[in-house]
């Protein structure tokens, strides 16, 4: 365990993890604050219910931002921690976790703000920081 704490691609990796987690600890408070703001509670023992027949549109978009958040990440924590596993140099660790995270990080925002087409372009640049990962560790295990 050690040498895991210690390899620099590994803390590359947990520095990810912890700003990926902050922005899904976010975007889930961005859906509470909008649920309370727009009277639109989810459920009949919160105080102030009311029962809505659709949800309230800003906090939809705050929980398909979160949605599309967490179905990105999860890929992620796998691949990038196989990544690591399978000798991922330093460098090529802060590129892919960086750019990664990043992508994420403004793809949440963007989503937020209803800015197409910048929210296809940081979800797909994050796609690629994932499939990049998953090429180096299928070169690796060929090798």
């Amino acid at each position: 365990m050690n040498e895991l704490m210690t390899n620099p691609a590994f803390k590359a990796y947990a520095l990810s993890i912890v700003v990926l987690g902050l922005n899904l600890f976010t975007l889930a408070a961005i859906t509470a604050v909008q649920r309370t703001r727009g009277k639109a509670l989810a459920n009949p023992e919160d105080p102030g219910y009311v029962e809505q027949k659709s949800e309230h549109p800003k906090v939809a978009r705050a929980l398909r931002a979160h949605r599309n958040a967490t179905e990105n990440v999860v890929p992620f924590l796998a691949v990038g921690l196989v990544y690591v596993l399978t000798g991922a140099t330093a460098r090529g660790a802060m590129i892919y976790f960086t750019v990664f995270t990043a992508a994420r990080v403004l793809h949440s925002i963007v989503y937020l703000l209803e800015k197409q087409p910048w929210r296809t372009l940081f979800y797909a640049v994050g796609v690629f920081a994932t499939v990049g990962m998953m090429v180096q560790i299928c070169m690796k295990l060929a090798a």
